[in-house]
């Protein structure tokens, strides 16, 4: 299987950066090839600057990045996102990906007032962790599964998504917890 790896975090030394590593080699030992975008090592903007608005209309990409990233998600036949929670929602440089990289006509159509999601993905996953409960998010109308997985994923085709999340990332015990919940998962 063709899985697409979307990291977005800053520092190789956090737990996330450790997440991801136990996820590469479980794919490897699953022969899947593996595709990472690692948002941060690759310097990616996240900010929409004035060459990105002036053809986002057009559905073009200013951002060479942008443009190679679509590639890879329509390549793509599995997707997993790994990301901590800051502020009940993904990362500025996440959320800059999407408003840069999921351009109607690319991974969306529109018919009249319909959206229709053009990505063929099989499966995804969002892989996060924080000092937040799952039980808390459903306080603040559970803006990961809500706008994140049941909104912007669906939109672009994406919709067989499997949240697993570590609520609290400082815990020994609940760190490795969720590295044996992603290798169950894997």
């Amino acid at each position: 299987m063709k899985t697409l790896i979307i990291y977005a975090h800053p520092w190789d030394g956090s737990f996330n950066h450790h997440v991801l590593e136990v996820v590469k080699m479980r794919l490897e030992e699953k022969g899947n090839t593996i595709d990472l975008i690692d948002l941060n090592k690759d310097g990616f903007d996240p900010v929409m600057r004035p060459a990105d608005l002036k053809v986002f209309g057009k559905g073009l990409y200013a951002d060479p990045l942008a443009e190679d990233y679509v590639k890879r998600l329509k390549n793509a036949e599995e997707i997993i996102f790994i990301f901590p929670i800051w502020w009940y929602g993904e990362p500025a440089i996440l959320k800059g990906f999407f408003d840069k990289v999921l351009l109607k006509g690319h991974t969306y159509q529109q018919v009249g007032q319909e959206l229709k999601g053009l990505l063929k993905v099989k499966r995804s996953a969002v892989l996060t962790s924080g000092e937040i409960t799952r039980e808390i998010f459903g306080y603040l109308g559970d803006p990961i599964k809500n706008v994140f997985i049941n909104g912007t994923l669906k939109m672009v085709g994406i919709d067989n998504t499997t949240w697993l999340h570590c609520p609290t990332v400082h815990d020994e015990g609940a760190r490795i917890d969720y590295i044996e919940e992603i290798r169950a998962y894997l």
